[in-house]
């Protein structure tokens, strides 16, 4: 799950090593997880999704919160917490 603005860069990065999404790997723009559940979550640079609206450290709490077994967090930028 990425920010709006970084999911295409995701789904490029997957690409390019060969991990082309598919039904069992998605990359989801975190506005459309709410209410969702996945076994296993990528959060990827969480800060840019604190960022991405008004609500952004609520939007991120349902990010981190869609985990059903195992949440990852991938990140350049400090964390916003």
């Amino acid at each position: 799950m990425a920010a709006d603005a970084e999911a295409s860069r995701v789904r490029e990065a997957l690409d390019a090593a060969g991990l082309t999404p598919s039904p069992r790997i998605t990359v989801i723009p975190a506005p459309l997880v709410k209410g969702l559940e996945y076994d296993h979550v990528v959060a990827v640079e969480p800060a840019a999704i604190a960022e991405a609206e008004p609500r952004g450290l609520n939007r991120l709490y349902v990010v981190l919160t869609r985990a059903v077994s195992r949440l990852d967090v991938v990140h350049a930028r400090a964390l916003p917490w």
